[in-house]
C-alpha cells in the first residue's frame, strides 16, 4: 500500500461529504464531518488493510469506495458531497 491507495481513499471519503487531510508519509487519513466538527476519525494503512484509531478494520487496499463508505456511516456523513467541502 503507497500513498496513491490513500489519496484513492481520500477521494471517496470527499465524495461522501468528509473533510480529508491526508498524512501521506505515516500512510493515515483525518476524516471529518463537517456538519457535526466532533465526529472525526483516524484511518491508517496496515499491511493492506485500512484500520480507524480504535482498532476496526473497515477493508482492504483496493476496495477504497466500499471502506469510505463503512467510514462515512461511522461519521453520520450523508453520501451526497456538501457544496464548498475540501
Amino acid at each position: 500500500m503507497d500513498a496513491t491507495d490513500l489519496q484513492k481513499l481520500a477521494g471517496h471519503l470527499r465524495e461522501h461529504g468528509l473533510q480529508v487531510v491526508a498524512l501521506e508519509s505515516e500512510l493515515r487519513l483525518h476524516a471529518t464531518n463537517p456538519l457535526h466538527g466532533l465526529l472525526t476519525e483516524e484511518i491508517v494503512a496496515v499491511e493492506g488493510s485500512y484500520v480507524t484509531s480504535f482498532g476496526y478494520e473497515i477493508g482492504e487496499e483496493g476496495h477504497e469506495g466500499e471502506c469510505a463508505r463503512r467510514v462515512a456511516h461511522l461519521l453520520a456523513a450523508s453520501g451526497v458531497a456538501q457544496t464548498g467541502a475540501s
